[in-house]
C-alpha cells in the first residue's frame, strides 16, 4: 500500500464524516517493496546486581542459538586463518526466562559479501562475568559456528536471575562485550520492569538514532515488533522522503541475498549498541519476506512458482540473525511463544504473516467501498487455527498482573463507515478478531503492542460498540525506527477524531519506553527531531497512562 495523503485522507474522512467510527488507527506499514548444534553449558553464578552499569562502548557481533559444553575460557587456534574480525556485526541476547538467556553472535569479517568465512566449522568460545572486564569468569564454553547456518551461533545458558555481561572469542580475535539479564522466577513479587517496543527500520529511509536512545536508556528488555530488515532493492529516493543511505543491492531471494541484507543493517553501530545493551524479544512482519506476503501467497501473483522457496531463506536468515531461543527452521517456522517476567508481565508473541489467509478483496488499499462478502468469511485467519487456539488459551490461562500481546498490525477497529482502509491490518480479519476481543476479560489488565503503522498512537480496544463498549484492552502503537510516514501529519486532528483514539503523531519517528509496575503501565513516546540528520535530538511526545483495572489509556 502506498502512502496516503492528506487530499486522498480528507476525501475519505469527508464522504464518511457522519459515520459512527471508532478504535486504534488507521493505515499500514505497505511499501511497494521497490524502495547450531550447542548443549546447555556454563551453569549457574552469582548474579551482577547493579542494572546501573554502563554499557560497553564498543560494538558487539551476533549469531545463533547453539548448544554449548564447558570448556577452558581461552580460545583454540582456529584451524585456518580468519582474513579479519569476525565479530564485524556485534552480539546480542535474547528471551530470557527465570533460569537462562539466549547469547548470539556471528562469524562474518566480510559481512557484505556473503560473510568471507572459510568453508569449514568452527570452534567459539563464549564467555560470562559479572563485570564488563571479565577478571571473575562465572560460566564458559564452546560452541560451533557452522557453515549450514552461516557462522551463526545461538547459546542458551543457564544463569541464575540478574544481570551479566558476555563475549566471544575464536582465536585471537574476541568480540565486543555484551550485556544482558535473566528474568525474575515466575513466582517472585516483582515491582517493576522497564522494556522497549520498536519496529520498521528501512535502513534506506533514515538513521538508527532511535536504537542509540535505546541504548542509553538501560533498559530490561527491547520488544521488536518486526520489519527489522526490508528488503526493497537499493534505489535513492527523493522528495521528502529521501534516501540517506542506500541498500546498494537488488531485493534479496535468496538465502545469501538475505544474509547480505540481515549483514548490512547488523552493521549499523547504533542498531549494534542496542542489541549489545539488553535482552530482545523479537517477531517478525511482512518485509523480512516481501511486503504484504500472506502464508504461502506472494505479494506478486507472478512469484508463485518460487515463493516458497524464498520464504524459506527468508526465514533461515532471520532465525540466524537473532538471539531467538527457537530451533532452525524447516518448511514452516513456529515462533509464537511467550515470555515471562516474575508476576508482573506475561509477553505472549504472535505471528500475524506465516499462517494468515490472503488479503480480502483483492487487497484494494484505500476504498470506500463496502467490504466484499469475503471478508467476513469464518474461515479466514491472521493467526492460523493452532495458534489462534494458542491464543485464547494463553488469555484464559494468564497468571501475571499484566499481559501483553505484541503483534504487528494495528488490532483495533478503524474503519470508516464500514469501509475497510487496509485489508492488511486487523480490520480484514474481523470475525478472528472479534473472537479474540470476546475471550478477553474486562477485569484483567490488557495491552495490546502494535507496530507496523509508522505513526505513533494510543487507543481503547473495546466489546460491543465502538466508543462505548466495556473497555477489555488498551492499545499502544509505536512509530517506525526508521521508515517514512504513511499518512500525511496534516490530518493529524482527523485521526485524532475517531472515538477510541486517544491520540496520535504521525510526523516523527522513534520507539515506546513502558515502565510497568504492579498499579501502572506508563509508556512514553520518545521522538526523534529527524532521522534524516546523524544524531539528531530526542524527545517526548507525550506519556501514557494505563491504571490496573481500567483497560483504558489516557495522557498523563
Amino acid at each position: 500500500m502506498t502512502p496516503i495523503s492528506r487530499r486522498r485522507f480528507l476525501a475519505v474522512t469527508a464522504a464518511t464524516a457522519a459515520a459512527a467510527v471508532g478504535g486504534p488507527l488507521v493505515a499500514a506499514c505497505s511499501d511497494d517493496g521497490s524502495d547450531g548444534d550447542a548443549t546447555s553449558g556454563g551453569g549457574s553464578a552469582a548474579a551482577a546486581t547493579d542494572p546501573t552499569v554502563p554499557i560497553a562502548t564498543e560494538s558487539a557481533p551476533t549469531s545463533a542459538t547453539t548448544p554449548a559444553s564447558d570448556t577452558s575460557a581461552a580460545a583454540e587456534e582456529p584451524a585456518v586463518a580468519l582474513p579479519g574480525d569476525p565479530f564485524t556485526l556485534g552480539v546480542a541476547s535474547g528471551d530470557p526466562s527465570s533460569g537462562a538467556v539466549v547469547l548470539w553472535t556471528r562469524l562474518a569479517p566480510d559481512p557484505l559479501r556473503g560473510g568471507g568465512m572459510p568453508d569449514l566449522d568452527l570452534d567459539v568460545t563464549w564467555e560470562v562475568s559479572s563485570s564488563d572486564d571479565f577478571a571473575d569468569v562465572a560460566a564458559s564454553g564452546t560452541t560451533t559456528a557452522r557453515v549450514a547456518h552461516g557462522h551463526s551461533v545461538h547459546v542458551k545458558v543457564d544463569l541464575d536471575p540478574g544481570w551479566w555481561w558476555y563475549r566471544f572469542r575464536v582465536g585471537e580475535h574476541t568480540s565486543p562485550a555484551g550485556r544482558t539479564r535473566t528474568a525474575p522466577v515466575p513466582e517472585e513479587a516483582t515491582t517493576q520492569v522497564r522494556l522497549a517496543s520498536a519496529s520498521c527500520q528501512n535502513y534506506q529511509d533514515g538513521f538508527y538514532t532511535a536504537h542509540a536512545d535505546i541504548a542509553a536508556q538501560q533498559l530490561d528488555l527491547v520488544v521488536f515488533l518486526g520489519d527489522y530488515i526490508y528488503e526493497g532493492r537499493g534505489v535513492d529516493v527523493v522528495g521528502d522522503n529521501f534516501t540517506v543511505r542506500t541498500h546498494g543491492t537488488e531485493e534479496p531471494t535468496t538465502l545469501e541475498q538475505y544474509r547480505d541484507r540481515y549483514a548490512l543493517y547488523k552493521s549499523d553501530p547504533e542498531l549494534q549498541a542496542a542489541h549489545a545493551s539488553c535482552p530482545w524479544v523479537l517477531t517478525w512482519d511482512d518485509h523480512e519476506v516481501e511486503n504484504n506476503y500472506a502464508g504461502a501467497v506472494p505479494q506478486d501473483p507472478a512469484d508463485a512458482a518460487i515463493f516458497a522457496d524464498r520464504r524459506r531463506a527468508a526465514y533461515q536468515a532471520w532465525w540466524e540473525h537473532q538471539p531467538v531461543d527457537l530451533p532452525p527452521p524447516g518448511d514452516e517456522f513456529r515462533i509464537h511463544r511467550t515470555v515471562r517476567w516474575g508476576d508482573l508481565v506475561e509477553l505472549v508473541v504472535l505471528d500475524g504473516r506465516q499462517y494468515r489467509s490472503d488479503q480480502a478483496c483483492g487487497d484494494p488499499g484505500l476504498s470506500l467501498e463496502p467490504p466484499c462478502p469475503e471478508t467476513f468469511d469464518e474461515a479466514r485467519t491472521m493467526l492460523g487455527d493452532e495458534q489462534e487456539a494458542w491464543l485464547l488459551d494463553s488469555i484464559a490461562g494468564r497468571s501475571t498482573q499484566w499481559q501483553a500481546i505484541a503483534q504487528q498490525t494495528i488490532f483495533g477497529d478503524v474503519t470508516l463507515g464500514g469501509a475497510v482502509l487496509n485489508y492488511d491490518q486487523w480490520d480484514g480479519y474481523p470475525v478472528e478478531r472479534n473472537r479474540i476481543v470476546e475471550a478477553l476479560d474486562p477485569a484483567a489488565d490488557t495491552v495490546v503492542l502494535t507496530g507496523d503503522i509508522h505513526f505513533a498512537g494510543a487507543g481503547i480496544i473495546r466489546q460491543g460498540g465502538r466508543g462505548t463498549g466495556a473497555a477489555v484492552a488498551s492499545e499502544l502503537v509505536a512509530t517506525s525506527i526508521s521508515s517514512g510516514g504513511l499518512v500525511d501529519p496534516a490530518v493529524t486532528e482527523v485521526v485524532k477524531a475517531i472515538p477510541d483514539i486517544v491520540d496520535v503523531e504521525l510526523e516523527h519517528r522513534g520507539w515506546i519506553l513502558h515502565t510497568v509496575t504492579p498499579d501502572r503501565w506508563t509508556a512514553e513516546y520518545r521522538m526523534v527531531d529527524s532521522v534524516k540528520v546523524p544524531d539528531a535530538p530526542m524527545f517526548v511526545h507525550a506519556t501514557y497512562v494505563i491504571e490496573s483495572g481500567s483497560n483504558t489509556v489516557t495522557r498523563a
